[in-house]
């Protein structure tokens, strides 16, 4: 949860719930930018803001930007829009504050990030099958 710290030691710590995203549950932050559609994914995302990955557009990214609004896509939870500012970016990754977020689209990203953690515990819990007996 704090990997988005990492590397980044003058950032405070967050106080809103933070986890990093799954494979099979990817979640892409929809915006333009210049007239350009761009959807990088979200590597790491919490109530507040997310990390996202866009090697691609890397460069149109600056700290202090404000990129938004932009809609975050949330697999089977719905699509809350958002108002990000550029926080920190390194990399290919960049990290995005969401200003001005609506109760409501907040509650959708933690019901979806509640939803991640429980069948991430789940596969954890499920018992590792043993080799087959001959």
């Amino acid at each position: 949860m704090n990997s988005l710290l990492q590397g980044h030691p003058q950032k405070k710590q967050r106080s809103v719930f933070r986890l990093s995203m799954i494979a099979d549950e990817p979640v892409y932050l929809l915006l333009t930018m210049d007239g350009t559609n761009i959807d990088p994914i979200v590597d790491e995302l919490g109530g507040g803001g997310a990390r996202i990955v866009s090697a691609k557009y890397f460069d149109h990214f600056y700290e202090g930007q404000f990129v938004g609004p932009a809609v975050l896509v949330l697999q089977d939870e719905g699509m809350p829009v958002v108002y990000p500012v550029v926080k920190w970016k390194e990399w290919p990754v960049i990290g995005v504050e969401f200003m001005d977020i609506s109760d409501k689209d907040r509650e959708m990203i933690l019901r979806f990030l509640f939803k991640i953690e429980r069948r991430m515990v789940q596969r954890s819990s499920k018992p590792v099958s043993g080799r087959r007996r001959r």
